[in-house]
């Protein structure tokens, strides 16, 4: 299952739980090619990134005149 959440303003991180991998991608390309649309892709996320992946903010909110970036959740999702 894929689940989408807004990692910056223009980036846009994917889960996918089958494969336990995170694709990191621009949140206008197209939505089915992943790894070739993929700036950086996480194989076999740890728990500690997968924790941080769901305290992220919804994609709804990427485009709010207010979208906060939670540094330290992007730190710790982007740490291997």
């Amino acid at each position: 299952m894929l689940t989408q959440k807004a990692l910056t303003r223009n980036l846009t991180a994917t889960l996918c739980t089958t494969s336990n991998t995170i694709f990191i991608h621009k949140h206008k390309k197209a939505h089915l090619t992943y790894t070739l649309n993929s700036a950086k892709v996480l194989r076999n996320v740890n728990a500690q990134q997968l924790q941080a992946f769901n305290n992220l903010q919804s994609t709804f909110m990427q485009n709010a005149k207010n979208f906060v970036v939670n540094n330290a959740l992007v730190k710790q999702l982007l740490n291997n």
